[in-house]
Parts: C-alpha cells; sequence; structure tokens
C-alpha cells in the first residue's frame, strides 16, 4: 500500500488530467469578457462598427492572454513529458501553479478595462511573474527528488531552467515599459508571446528566448 507522499507515476496523471481542465475553463473564461454590444444601443451600421471598435482592448487582452495560456500549457505539457512520478508536494506545487493559471481571466479583464493604467499592467505582470515562480519550482522540486525520468540529461533540465528564467525578465522588461505607455508595455509582451507561440527556427531569437 502506497503511502499518502510517495511518489507515482499514477499521481502524476492525475496532476496532469487536473491541469487540462483548468486551462480549459481559463481559455473559456477569457473570451467570455468580450459581450456583444447591447441591442437597443445600437440603432446604424456606424453605431454597430462603433461598438466592435470599443471592443478593441477586449480583443488585444484576449489574444495576449489567449497566447499566455498556450505558452504556459506547452511548457507545462513539457515538464510533464520529463518528470515520471509525483508526489503530494509536487502536486501541491502545480496546484499553486494552476491557482494563477485561474487568476488570469481577472488579471486579463482588469488589463482590458483600464488598459491606460500602469496598475493594470503591474497586475498582469505579477501574474505572469506567479506562474514562472510556480512553475520553476515545479521543475526544481521534481529535479532534487529524482522525478525527472532517467533519460533526461543534464543540458536538457538546464535549457528548462533557462527558457523559466529568460521569460521572465522578457515579461519583466515588457512591464517596465508601462513607465513609458501602458499600451507600449502590453504590445511588447503581446509580441513576446507570439514569438514563443511560434517557436521560431531563427538561431538568434532562440537564444533570446530559451
Amino acid at each position: 500500500m502506497k503511502r499518502p507522499l510517495e511518489a507515482s507515476a499514477e499521481g502524476r496523471g492525475r496532476v496532469v488530467g487536473i491541469t487540462d481542465g483548468v486551462f480549459a475553463i481559463a481559455l473559456t473564461l477569457i473570451v467570455l469578457e468580450i459581450r456583444v454590444p447591447a441591442h437597443e444601443a445600437v440603432h446604424s451600421e456606424r453605431e454597430l462598427l462603433a461598438a466592435i471598435a470599443a471592443l478593441a482592448p477586449r480583443f488585444l487582452t484576449y489574444a495576449l492572454s489567449f497566447l499566455t495560456l498556450t505558452i504556459f500549457w506547452f511548457g507545462q505539457q513539457a515538464q510533464h513529458g520529463l518528470i515520471a512520478r509525483s508526489d503530494r508536494r509536487l502536486a501541491t506545487l502545480n496546484l499553486c501553479f494552476l491557482a494563477f493559471i485561474a487568476l488570469l481571466p481577472f488579471s486579463t479583464d482588469l488589463l482590458a478595462d483600464f488598459l491606460e493604467f500602469r496598475t493594470a499592467v503591474a497586475v498582469y505582470w505579477l501574474n505572469l511573474l506567479m506562474l514562472g515562480v510556480t512553475l520553476f519550482a515545479s521543475w526544481r522540486y521534481a529535479e532534487k527528488n529524482g522525478f525527472v525520468a532517467e533519460a533526461v540529461d543534464a543540458e536538457t533540465k538546464r535549457m528548462v531552467y533557462l527558457r523559466i528564467v529568460k521569460a521572465q525578465i522578457l515579461w519583466a522588461f515588457g512591464a517596465a515599459l508601462s513607465l513609458i505607455s501602458p499600451l507600449l508595455s502590453v504590445g511588447f509582451i503581446l509580441v513576446v508571446q507570439l514569438v514563443y507561440a511560434a517557436a521560431p527556427r531563427s538561431s538568434l531569437l532562440r537564444k533570446v528566448v530559451g
């Protein structure tokens, strides 16, 4: 009989299952914040076009967060592919990570409503920061406790750390740009997300993003 804290492949499977579920819910919630204009407020084609144009900040933040969720889902799945076993502590770290995934619809909504405010950018960046911190902590715990698959070499382990750290540096720089312009900050972070999502083959870009 396995003890509650004993590592097992079954435990890893349960973590993967709940991860996919939380990501699916978060992806659904961020699009629900884009609401169709009220019919009673629209009386002409021009007014409808104006109402749709007014939703631009929400479409921008939706694209930003969709890419963010995509990147972190791929990152989490990559880690799960390298980890052979999980115990209760590692599962708890993963749940902490998922708590910040679940928070992303809120920080996205806040950013959409207050796109011109640095505080909204800072809250969104803090969400990204905590996602990175918990993902890093999960990988470190798994590596230090021998849960990583035996076939994973030292270079691969190093690259996992490096990719997380580089992403956080780029996002921190993007958040700092809000001191110049919050919109510039969001634009920079969006470009970074596009680069990560596109998985570029360029050696220069791969050096920058990991």
